[in-house]
């Protein structure tokens, strides 16, 4: 059974709703959000927080500081950022942002490019630490998909661990793939999953070969090497399909898929052999509740590997650990849960983090803490309690050699004896 917790919390009043987030090193957050294109009164803002903590106490479940330093206003009557990606090496930043509404009948340049440049300020004080400032800088505007409604925006956006690749997904079922940083498409046109069904989610395997995109009634696999053909005496490259998870059965009920990430770390210890997703059971007269799960594939033969409900009420977010050992789900009922990443058993519950349903979710860099963001304008990081997973952590294939190993040696033992 996970154990609840209220645990070593730092809440961060964001000032506006929080859609995105992301780490660019242990020290560096950012995050995205704002009121829209509409005159709520809330601006639209990309803003960075350092995360201050020594490691040695982060490790130790000690609480951590979280607070905004360093702010981009974006431009009035532009969408708010719904999605952003950070670049792994580069001090570099990925939004999607609609234009304004005026303008996205000749061409939505909602692809949006920005560098950061850290610099220190003197501390006031003697006795005080030099704090460290970032300017965050608008760099490129471009055209992705094809976005002219503006009912419909990039929903994703995510690089590939070494940085080489974008991907990028809207709520009208498209995707496409950038080259970085020349921000060329890799494919001529952009992949449609569903025409009229959002992608919820993209993610890379940890070599960057394949690409997992999440609509309500499919995970998609993608190699990240396109195919190539010649049409009309024109090279053209195209996505090239490598697996379709179709609905899923969870519970007694067909599930709705609301995010999909590929594993991260060793195969022994982390999980990068496998494919998760966070699924929603289908509505229901006879269930009251929609319940949500957690379900694991291997992530080369795609067989079913098992399934672990985390919550009665949807699930709306899904993250892996830097290290692949742990996983974590935010839900509708205000909770994130954490579990092993290899077993799904559940380890720890933190309830009413947020007023509104979590928005985004990632552990920090170490794996020793989470951080989630929501439309109540809030910015949580929850510090996990040490030794939530076991230092070693012994893989099904070890435990079958080492029995196998067993086996043999009991085998000669008893030749032995009847000789």
């Amino acid at each position: 059974m996970a154990r609840s917790t209220d645990g070593q919390a730092t809440v961060l009043a964001a000032d506006v709703p929080v859609y995105a987030l992301g780490f660019a090193d242990a020290k560096h957050l950012f995050y995205v959000g704002g009121g829209g294109s509409g005159r709520s009164g809330v601006s639209n803002h990309i803003v960075r927080a350092p995360l201050t903590q020594k490691s040695a106490e982060l490790q130790l479940g000690h609480g951590a500081t979280l607070r905004a330093a360093g702010d981009l206003k974006l431009a009035p009557g532009e969408d708010a950022p719904m999605c952003l990606a950070v670049h792994p090496r580069d001090a570099a930043l990925v939004c999607g942002v609609n234009e304004e509404p005026a303008r996205l009948a000749q061409g939505n340049n909602h692809l949006r490019t920005y560098t950061y440049e850290v610099s220190t300020r003197p501390a006031a004080r003697a006795e005080a630490a030099a704090e460290l400032e970032v300017a965050i800088r608008a760099t490129r505007a471009l055209p992705s998909l094809r976005i002219r409604d503006a009912e419909h925006y990039q929903k994703t956006a995510c690089f590939s661990p070494d940085g080489s690749l974008l991907a990028v997904g809207s709520s009208n079922g498209e995707v496409q793939l950038h080259r970085y940083p020349s921000m060329e498409p890799v494919w001529t046109h952009p992949y449609v999953l569903a025409r009229g069904e959002e992608v919820y989610d993209t993610d890379f395997s940890h070599d960057g070969t394949q690409l997992v995109c999440a609509t309500a009634a499919q995970l998609v696999v993608l190699s990240t090497a396109p195919r190539t053909s010649e049409e009309q005496g024109s090279l053209v490259a195209a996505a090239r399909e490598l697996q379709r998870i179709d609905r899923v059965f969870v519970g007694s009920q067909h599930g709705a898929f609301r995010a999909a990430r590929f594993g991260r770390g060793k195969t022994d210890v982390g999980s990068r052999d496998r494919l998760f997703a966070l699924v929603n059971a289908a509505p229901s007269r006879a269930a009251k509740t929609r319940a949500s799960y957690v379900v694991a594939w291997e992530a080369d033969s795609w067989r079913l590997l098992g399934s672990r409900k985390v919550s009665s009420r949807p699930g709306t977010v899904l993250s892996v650990s830097p290290n692949g050992r742990l996983l974590a789900a935010g839900t509708s009922d205000l909770c994130i849960s954490v579990l092993q990443a290899r077993t799904l058993r559940s380890l720890l519950r933190a309830d009413k983090v947020h007023d509104f349903p979590p928005t985004c979710l990632s552990f920090t860099p170490s794996s020793r803490a989470i951080v989630s963001g929501s439309a109540d304008s809030t910015v949580r990081l929850q510090v996990l309690p040490s030794g939530l997973v076991p230092k070693l952590s012994i893989s099904d294939e070890i435990l079958f050699v080492v029995f196998l190993v067993f086996a043999v040696l009991l085998g000669v033992l008893v030749l032995h004896v009847w000789d």
